[in-house]
Formats: structure tokens, sequence, C-alpha cells
């Protein structure tokens, strides 16, 4: 029941009526505490008392609520505490017995220790259940329910040993190991059972060492209930440091201990005389300060006048005078109790003194605290949130650090760019250049690729994609000039002209280099590769192309590649052998050479083409989303419209109960219709988007930059190639480059940046290095790194949260294709009968076929 001043309040009485005598009399009830009044204006004086603001819940202690409030107050928290674990509550009360701590430090206390301790009969949640345990393997954490139904203690001994040298000493401890049985709980809460190797069913129990793979919830278990249960089951005296003591009737239940300890009993008792002797000066009217100090000076003149008319007297006479004992002690006592006056005096001006002197410097602590407080509350509110995110402090409440990438690309750091570069242009453009779509993975496979037999499709097919565009826009443009003269690099030319002491079989080599390349040259934009014979001759035609268009600018080693693919002594070569020149290349040359026949095909007629029609389809796209957005609108209004109706029709409807009902269906008829009209355009609305997304170029733009100007990419499965499984299936990860961040940072932010990336992140030492996650619950962690008080990382969290569904779904679909693969890998390499080749013939990107070759 709610207290009113700290006391709870009497119900009004109950009124006695007689039906036989009052069967019609008019009453009035208060339904919050069901009281029944015979009088109105008693039950108004009541209710305007109820609602006085004055009234304190006595669950928790709160002020300031009306009666009513007071009362559902304290439904709701004793609804609470019926979730609080039955078999804690005799552990708790015997620690809350007899203790004198705060109650939020005592709350604190019982939670720190308890909070990993379950009993039996309590429902907990299973953690760090996990489905696949091999490497590289996709896992899932599964949430499992059980119900705690045996808890054992052990006691472990354990050796310590103490000091160093001769003086070493063995102590033996023991370590309590806590056991508990569960059993397992269906979604539906239902025991599960499993089926024994007889055929009986038993019921599944699990048991686990301790309690960190447990969990209750939280609502169950938490500080604030803990504080609840203490007041409700507790009482405290008011005096300083009183005890807290558990109520009689829970003490005889748990068995809880009820004798005072002495040193508390002694508190107790001073405390109490204390405030009876308080009571006691109060009630009698004892005498004032100042009559008490007249009292005194006094008993000093007195005492003063008699010691003088001694002198006088004893200087008279010329002897001193005699005097009897009981004058003696006379003088005596009123000496002594001057001297304990004086000192009382004394010592109750110093104690004043110190009081005022404490008074002051608690005055003083607290005005310099209310100044922090302001100050404070100044800079709150001067910083305008979101800001610059390094301006942002680190909370406590976020993961302190960055997760951990992964960062073992086979490509070298340096030339990850271009790698990605060349996969986004093939799945965006390779419908117009006749290429099927290729995973992240294949691609970066197939660039180590470095033997003849089996040969690569993929890598052939890239080749001859990008090699036929060039010639087909070369062959349109035959009424164009362009320079036929073949280029030759700096370092052949030297090899040409060759020096005075060369031999005439090293003359005749190099001029046969210089023959094959200008063969090459003049040849290969005469007619595209064809697809039949596996694009036979492939690679010459690349050689030509290179000799011809490669400059120092587009390709930097153009003079090594070239003496690589048509080295001296390939005058007689046969064309296996230029595709095994190739094949040879580093890979670093390979992304060269992929950057430059890129870098021409961008320019061509067809490229030009697809642009314009994704340009042309989505002015289409967005005209219809703003048609659908102007339908919308009026069906809102025609809602609104109808919920006024109705609410016309529902009030005339009682006033004449002679009108049909036919107006009514008709507006809930029309009012379907509409809504099934809204939730259609709904879907056509979200379908649009994902068709403005697949014609969306470029689709190289970043998701957004975190703190440290990451720049984050995630390359989806929607697109006019990438209409496939999954896209690139992980988030990809680039650092900023120094002239990145010196348009950004001044010297200071750059101290700044430096210092908050040691604490919070470990990227590498390499400039714009990369890296990626792949994993799913990774994707969590980092949406848990990000402060949402930042510009960008507030942008950079909402864009990934949008796409979390389709980054997950990704990364599933992912780790389960490389998962496949490698267990068929796996099945082959265990039947050891076949070569290395054949087994080399069976990577997925080995298999990779182009179903849109022209």
């Amino acid at each position: 029941m709610p207290l009113y001043e700290n006391k709870s309040l009497a119900p009004a009485p109950e009124p006695k009526l007689d039906p036989s005598k009052h069967g019609k009399k008019q009453i009035w009830v208060i339904p919050y505490s069901d009281e029944v009044f015979v009088n109105y204006r008693d039950y108004l004086n009541r209710i305007a008392f109820y609602n006085k603001s004055q009234w304190q819940c006595a669950v928790t202690g709160r002020q300031g609520l009306t009666y009513e409030e007071a009362i559902e107050n304290e439904k709701k928290h004793r609804e609470q505490l019926k979730k609080f674990p039955r078999g804690l509550k005799r552990q708790i009360l015997q620690m809350v017995q007899f203790s004198t701590d705060r109650l939020d430090v005592l709350a604190n206390q019982i939670f720190d220790k308890y909070n990993e301790e379950f009993t039996i009969g309590e429902y907990v949640t299973i953690k760090n259940e996990r489905e696949g345990k091999k490497r590289h393997v996709f896992i899932t954490f599964l949430k499992l329910k059980g119900k705690i139904v045996d808890v054992k203690t052990s006691a472990a001994p354990a050796e310590v040993t103490k000091g160093k040298g001769s003086k070493t000493r063995k102590s033996v401890l023991t370590a309590q190991t806590t056991v508990y049985r569960v059993q397992m709980l269906d979604k539906q809460g239902n025991s599960v059972q499993q089926v024994a190797k007889n055929g009986s069913h038993k019921y599944l129990i699990r048991t686990f060492n301790g309690g960190e793979n447990l969990s209750r919830n939280k609502l169950s278990f938490n500080k604030t209930l803990i504080r609840l249960f203490i007041k409700q089951s507790t009482t405290k005296d008011t005096y300083l440091h009183a005890p807290w003591i558990v109520k009689d009737d829970l003490a005889k239940k748990y068995k809880v201990t009820t004798k005072l300890p002495d040193d508390l009993k002694k508190a107790k008792d001073e405390a109490r005389e204390k405030s009876r002797k308080r009571k006691g000066k109060a009630t009698q009217g004892g005498p004032s300060k100042k009559a008490k100090i007249n009292k005194g000076a006094n008993t000093r003149a007195r005492s003063d006048g008699a010691q003088k008319g001694n002198k006088k007297g004893s200087t008279s006479r010329g002897k001193r005078a005699p005097a009897s004992k009981k004058q003696t002690t006379k003088v005596a006592t009123s000496k002594e109790q001057a001297k304990k006056l004086a000192e009382k005096k004394r010592q109750k001006e110093r104690e004043k003194k110190k009081r005022e002197a404490e008074r002051k410097k608690e005055k003083e602590r607290k005005a310099k605290e209310r100044e922090v407080q302001k100050r404070l509350k100044a800079e709150q509110k001067k910083a305008k949130y979101p800001t610059e995110d390094l301006d942002v402090p680190l909370d406590k409440n976020l993961l302190p650090k960055r997760p951990h990438m992964v960062l073992d690309f086979k490509i070298p750091q340096k030339y990850i760019g271009t790698f990605l570069m060349t996969w986004n242009f093939f799945t965006v453009f390779g419908k117009s250049l006749g290429i099927s779509f290729l995973t992240l993975d294949d691609l970066e496979l197939s660039f180590y690729h470095n033997i003849i037999q089996p040969r690569c499709t993929l890598v052939i097919e890239m080749h001859a994609a990008l090699l036929n565009a060039i010639i087909r826009d070369r062959l349109h443009s035959k009424s164009k000039k362009r320079q036929s003269t073949p280029r030759v690099a700096p370092a052949l030319r030297d090899q040409i002209n060759g020096s005075d002491y060369m031999d005439i079989d090293d003359r005749k080599s190099v001029l046969a280099s210089r023959d094959v390349l200008e063969r090459f040259a003049k040849t290969w934009d005469k007619r595209v590769i064809p697809p039949k014979d596996s694009r036979k001759g492939w690679e010459c035609v690349l050689i030509g192309c290179l000799y011809q268009m490669g400059t120092y600018e587009t390709i930097p080693n153009v003079d090594r590649i070239l003496s690589h693919l048509a080295p001296v002594d390939s005058a007689n070569a046969s064309e296996e052998d230029f595709e095994g020149y190739f094949s040879t290349l580093e890979v670093a040359d390979k992304l060269q050479i992929m950057e430059f026949l890129i870098n021409i095909v961008a320019k061509t007629a067809p490229i030009h083409e697809h642009i314009e029609d994704c340009v042309n389809k989505q002015t289409e796209l967005n005209k219809e989303k703003n048609e659908i957005v102007k339908e919308k609108k009026q069906i809102a209004n025609s809602l609104a419209e109808i919920a006024k109706a109705n609410f016309t029709v529902s009030r005339g409807k009682g006033k004449d109960r002679s009108d049909p009902t036919n107006g009514e269906e008709s507006i809930v008829s029309r009012k379907r219709k509409l809504e099934e009209e809204e939730i259609a355009l709904q879907k056509r609305e979200e379908n649009i988007e994902k068709e403005k997304r697949r014609y969306a170029l470029p689709r190289t733009n970043p998701m957004g930059r975190d703190r440290f100007h990451n720049k984050y990419y995630y390359f989806d499965e929607i697109g006019l190639v990438v209409n496939e499984r999954y896209g690139a299936g992980r988030i990809l990860v680039q650092s900023p480059r120094s002239r990145e961040l010196a348009d950004v940072l001044t010297e200071a932010g750059r101290q700044k940046y430096n210092k908050r990336r040691k604490i919070e992140e470990s990227f590498g030492p390499e400039e714009a290095q990369w890296g990626y996650y792949e994993d799913p619950e990774q994707v969590d962690d980092l949406l848990k790194w990000f402060n949402e008080k930042g510009q960008r990382e507030v942008s950079l969290k909402k864009e990934v949260i949008y796409r979390l569904s389709e980054i997950k779904s990704g990364m599933v679909k992912r780790m389960q294709d490389i998962v496949a693969s490698r267990k068929s890998a796996e099945v082959r390499r265990s039947r050891r009968t076949q070569a290395t080749k054949a087994l080399l013939s069976q990577q997925p990107y080995m298999k990779w076929f182009n179903k849109l070759a022209k």
C-alpha cells in the first residue's frame, strides 16, 4: 500500500447499508482503492487527496507520486520480483543480514558474486554453441534453452608455490568447481528427448563445468531487482550506520540468523541513548546557555569575594584567620567547578570553531562541484552531435578495438586496386563484351595459373573478349587515321642496333625477335579471334597489340613484358610456345596488361552504348518512382477521408438506428481496396530500387568512411551480369593514402589520428593496404565498433544496416561454395590415382565456362 508521509494510510470505513432500506441509494466507488462512499462530498475530498503528488511507493521508495501512480508502480515492481531466482534468496538474505553497507554497494556486491551462479529449476540460455568446427568453415551461433535440474559443487586441491630458491614453500589450496546438469528445451519450452540405441526415449541432459557457458534472462536478475528485493525483505533503523535486518517471517523461512552481533548491538544502544538524551533535554526544558554562564560567573564572584575577605582579615590582624573544615571544602569544590566549567566552555568553543571550519570546507567543495557540473553541462550543450569523428571521445559501451580483418590476399597489396577494378569492369560490362559472371576468388586464382596444360579458359576468354572489342572498334573506324607504325621499346632498340663487339649469331637472333614483333603488329587487328579451336593464336594478337599501342605511360614495364613474351629465340616458335611465355609472366605484369586493355576498351563504342542504355533506364525508373509517390499520396489522402467518414457514420448511428449499414460496408470495402493498392505500390517501389541498382553506374562508390578515413566497399549480386548467387561476398576495406590524410588533417589532427589509431586498430605498415571481412559475426562486431556520434560513421553505419541482409547472405553463400569445393578436393585427393594436372583441372576457376562467348 502507498505511503503518505512515510506512513500507510488506513482506508475509509466501509458504509453499512441495509438492502431493505437503502436498496436504491446511490453510492460512489474509487476503483484503484476499492473504497465506497455514500456522501458525494466525501468521495470528492478523497479523490482530491489521492491526486496529490505526495504519495510514496512502498516497494521502491519513489516519492512525488499520486496514489494511483504509486499503486501501479508497486504492482509493476512486485511482478518483476516474482521472476527473481528463488534459489538465490536464502544466500542473498544471509549476505544482507546485519550488513552496514549502502544499498547500491550491497547490490553491486551481490550481483558480482551470484551473476554466474544458478539454482535448480532456473531457466538458462546456453552460450557459445557453434555449428562446424573446421577452419575456414562458416560458423553459426545457436541459442539453446534449458532448465537446471541438478547442481553439484566439488573441491579440488591445487598446489601454489611461493618464494624463490631454497625458501620456496608449497601450499595446498582448494578450488571449488560447480557442475550444472541442464535439461535441454525446444523453442516451445518442452523437454527435448533423444532416442537411445535400444529404441527407448530419454530426456536430453547436458553437463556444464561452471556457469561461463550459461546465462540467465537479464530481466530476472539485475541490480534493480536486487535493490527491490532487499528493500522488500529487510528493515533498517534510522540512526547512522544502522544494519540491514531481514524481516522475521523471511528469516524463519530461509533460516537466517537473527541474533545481533555484539558490536552492532553496542552501536545500537549508544545511538538510542543519544536520542533519548536529546529527547529528554527537549522535553524537560533545561536551563539555557545564558543562565549557565551567569551561574558560573556568580559562583566565581562569590569565591573571589571570599578569598579577598580572607586576605584583608589576615593583613589587618597580622595572623591567618582560622577556617573550619566545611568552609575549606566548599572553597575547594567551588574552584574545581569553576575550572571544569571554564574547560567545558573552551572545549565547546573549540568544537564550534572546528564545525564551522568543516562547514566552510564543505561549502567550498560543493561550490567547486557545482561549477564543474555547470562547465560540463555547458560543454555538452556546445558539443552538437554528430561531429568530427576523431573529436568524439571513446565510448566504453562500444567495442574498444575494430574487429580484426583478413589481409591474406594472394594478389600483392600494390595491385589489389587494379585487381578489383578488373573484376568490377567484367561484372558491369560483361554482357556487352561477351563474358559470363566470374567470382572474385576465381579471378584471383586465374592470375596465378602458370602452366600450359591444362589450359585456363577464364584467362583465355577474358583476354580474347578485350582484344576482340578493340579489334571491332578499329575495324569500324577504318576511315579514321591511326598510327600503324610499330613502336620499338628503347631496351629492344639497343639490342637491335647492337654493340661493336656483338657476335653475328646474336645480331641475327635480335633481328629475328624484331621481325616477330613487327609481323604480329601488322596482322593482329585484321580479324577478331573466333571462339572455335579454343581461341587459338590469341597470344600473338596480344603481343601485336602491346607492341603497337603500348607506351611507358600505359604500361611502365612494357620493355620487360615484350622481351618475355617474344624472346630473341622466338623466330621459329609455335603458338603453344607463345602461350607458355604468357603463362610464366609475373602476376604484376599480367595485371598491368589487363589494366592497359581495359583502359582502351572503356573508350570503345559498345561500352558507351551500354552506359547510355543504363542512363536511359535509370531515367525511366525515376519517372515511374515519381508516379508511384504521387499515387501513394492520393491513397493516403483517401484513407484519411475514409477515416473521417467512418467516424461521422459511427457517431450518427446512435442517433438514428433505422439507417441501413450499406454505407458503412461500402466504406470498409473501399478502405480494403485502397490498402491493397498501397501494399502493391510499396512492393513495386522496392523492385524499382533494385532495378535502379542493376543499372547504377559506376558501381565502385564506397559505402562510406570510418573515423580513420578507411573506405568500405561491398559489391552486391544485383547487376546486369552480377545477377548470380552473390557478388564479392565480403566487405572490402582500404586504408587512406598519405596524400589523402594530408588534405583532410592538420598537424594536430594528424597526431590525434595516430594516437587513436594505435589504440583502436592495427592495420599494417604499408600504405593504401587492403583487407576484408568475410564472416557475418565480424560485421555485427563492426557495427558495435562504429560510433554514431561521428559524422562519417553515422552515415556508414546506416548504409551497412540498410544492406545488412544481402551482405550476410552473400557471405554465407560464398563460404558454402568454398566449403563444397574443398570437400570435393579432399575426396579426389584421397583416391591417390589422379595426377596433379587432373586435380588442378577440378579447381573452381578451371571449371568456369563462358555462356556469352562471341
